[in-house]
This record gives C-alpha cells, sequence and structure tokens, in this order.
C-alpha cells in the first residue's frame, strides 16, 4: 500500500474516505453501514464481494479484476459457504479508528 504521505493531505483524506485500499491496485470502494459489502461478484458470483457503489461503477470483485488483467483463472462460487452480511457485526463497529489510522492520526 501507499504511504499516506506520498500524498497532499486532503487528496489522501478522500482515497480512504473513498476506496477499500487507498493507495493500492482497488478501485473498489470502502465498506460502511451505509455501503455495505452485501452483495455478490457479477462475474465469480461469490457472495459479499461488492458494496452498492461498486455495482453501481460496474466493478468485479478484486480477485476476478486480477485474473482478467493478469490472465489468471476465475473462481466460480460453488456453495454457500459464506455468512450472509450483518450490519451489527464488530467487523464494521472499528471503521472510525482504521480511517483515522490511514490518516496517520
Amino acid at each position: 500500500m501507499t504511504r499516506y504521505h506520498d500524498y497532499e493531505p486532503e487528496e489522501w483524506d478522500e482515497m480512504v474516505d473513498t476506496f477499500a485500499e487507498p493507495g493500492g491496485n482497488s478501485a473498489l470502494r470502502r465498506a460502511t453501514r451505509d455501503n455495505p459489502r452485501n452483495l455478490p461478484c457479477p462475474t465469480c458470483h461469490c457472495l459479499n464481494r461488492l458494496t452498492p457503489e461498486d455495482r453501481a461503477h460496474g466493478y468485479q470483485c478484486n480477485s476476478c479484476a486480477n485474473a482478467m488483467e493478469c490472465g489468471g483463472e476465475i473462481n466460480y462460487y460453488e456453495g454457500d459457504d459464506e455468512e450472509p452480511y450483518d450490519p451489527d457485526d464488530e467487523e464494521y463497529e472499528g471503521y472510525s479508528d482504521s480511517i483515522a489510522s490511514l490518516r496517520g492520526e
């Protein structure tokens, strides 16, 4: 991941607020309570890979994007081995701390 000091503070703050992996290769949007990662990938159909914003931009999951860009194989969804999205999951409670950390606060 690119370090936050490689960007102007305002530019980095916008990236942290927008992207799941700010400074990285992924274009996927950050998951929040208002933008949960609860949608399947349109390519491999794996569950909980995209947010509503990702879908609105026509994205696919990182695994499929990397496979298509690098000539790899796509691993298609074969069963219900993932838990459905739960908005009360503790995973979403730490976002404000994670964002502050990414901003160097």
